[in-house]
């Protein structure tokens, strides 16, 4: 089984840090240091006073447009320079 957060008035599926920062392959820690700095999309609801909330599909488009990471050793950046 692998149950989903989903909003009751809109059906959609809602993202805890977690579910964002592997989505996206970082670590919850590095999500929540973008979401602080805002680099993330809006958060759009909290589960509890201690959750914070992210539409899926709003991750996953901003995921997809995003420019790359500016952090210099990303491995991605480091691949362009090995070959």
């Amino acid at each position: 089984m692998r149950p989903i957060i989903t909003d009751k008035d809109t059906g959609r599926e809602l993202w805890r840090v977690k579910e964002c920062a592997a989505y996206i392959g970082i670590t919850p820690a590095t999500w929540t240091n973008y979401a602080a700095n805002g680099r993330t999309p809006q958060k759009v609801a909290h589960l509890d006073n201690r959750t914070p909330l992210w539409d899926a599909d709003e991750v996953k488009n901003w995921h997809a447009n995003r420019p790359g990471s500016p952090v210099r050793n990303n491995p991605a950046a480091r691949k362009q320079f090995i070959q």
